[in-house]
């Protein structure tokens, strides 16, 4: 391997300092790779052990780009993440004139994320795309002055750039999440960041389904993405963030109640949260509070409520398309109590006490059929 780190280049792009930031040292002997995919497939084919890759910005969302290639190679894992505040600068070569400015060039992302200033300052100026900013910033200083860059005061000083404009990003409150890329699993702390992907079936509800198995384990998602699944159209994945470790024994319990839910589900990794308040990985306590547990309940016994509302309507439809000699099924009840014992067992719920409320429910609902029959 040619080095332990790649990232995104060339030097002075931000993801060269939020590598800085996640080490807590200068990235000397890493890789600089010129684009993300190049990145991503460096560490995919073993050229490098990690590479850090940026994931989301708070202005413009998720890296689409990021996204995609980490669901097309499955050997790639999660192993961190950092959240490096954005702040963009316009960039020209020095003693450079505002007027003369003919081109702005930068990464994508930056673009988008100071529309509001380029609009309002540069209306009539050609905008392009390139690889990074500090490749912005390269171009910018061997022009004729005529080329400005969106970039950071870091490729300012590395291609000696003079700043002419401060902060000009659309929101204050930038920040880009990056994440460490690795083919092998990290180390996964006592209470961390897990990522996901998950597909589910083609069903109404399916989604929901999926979500309320989170809900009921009072488990933090923060943040949940779809992307198309490339295969057919209308079939998506879903990206799932949530606050919990894999070793813990109610993350492990939901995990296994969305496999059976979901067509498929992948771990990319549980790994370190980032800090946002003072750029440093920590390791938060939440510890449930007997107010937290009520209201807890209380949501789930308005969930109980509303199924089984629902299930009053279906077995209300049920109802009309039978005959009156038919409304009982014993061969049915028997098959509904077999699985829901089963899955009573496996839910760590006691079967006993689930028979004899079905038991209820169907005696409930034999007599609402024989009133749907006997108005007829």
């Amino acid at each position: 391997m040619q080095g332990e780190y790649g990232y995104l280049g060339p030097k002075g792009t931000y993801s060269e300092e939020a590598l800085e930031l996640f080490l807590n040292k200068e990235p000397t002997g890493c890789v600089i790779y010129p684009s993300i995919d190049r990145v991503i497939r460096a560490v995919a084919e073993g050229e490098i052990a990690r590479g850090l890759v940026p994931i989301e910005n708070s202005i413009e969302g998720t890296v689409n780009l990021t996204i995609d290639l980490l669901t097309a190679n499955t050997n790639l894992k999660i192993v961190g993440e950092v959240i490096l505040p954005i702040k963009h600068q316009l960039l020209v070569k020095k003693d450079a004139l505002k007027e003369k400015i003919k081109l702005i060039v930068s990464h994508p992302q930056a673009i988008a994320q100071c529309r509001k200033y380029i609009t309002q300052k540069y209306p009539s100026v050609e905008v392009n795309e390139v690889n990074s900013t500090a490749e912005a910033a390269l171009m910018a200083s061997r022009s004729d002055g005529s080329v400005a860059a969106i970039g950071n005061e870091r490729a300012a000083r590395n291609y000696s750039l003079e700043v002419i404009d401060s902060d000009i990003q659309d929101c204050q409150d930038n920040q880009t999440r990056f994440v460490i890329i690795s083919t092998e699993d990290g180390p996964s702390p006592e209470q961390a960041k897990t990522s996901l992907i998950i597909s589910i079936t083609d069903r109404p509800g399916g989604l929901y389904q999926i979500l309320r198995e989170f809900a009921l384990a009072n488990i933090n998602l923060t943040r949940i993405e779809s992307r198309p699944a490339k295969t057919n159209l209308g079939d998506y994945l879903f990206f799932v963030d949530f606050l919990g470790s894999l070793h813990d024994p109610v993350v492990e319990k939901c995990l296994d109640a969305v496999r059976d839910i979901a067509a498929s589900l992948r771990i990319l990794g549980s790994y370190q949260v980032w800090s946002e308040r003072d750029g440093s990985q920590e390791v938060s306590e939440n510890t449930p509070s007997l107010d937290g547990i009520r209201q807890d309940i209380d949501i789930i016994d308005y969930q109980i409520v509303e199924l089984l509302a629902k299930r009053t309507q279906l077995v209300s439809v049920v109802g009309s398309l039978k005959k009156q000699a038919a409304i009982k099924d014993n061969r049915r009840e028997e098959e509904v109590l077999a699985r829901v014992r089963r899955n009573a067992l496996k839910k760590g719920v006691d079967p006993e006490l689930i028979e004899k409320v079905y038991q209820m429910f169907f005696d409930h609902f034999v007599t609402l059929q024989e009133k749907q029959q006997s108005s007829k």
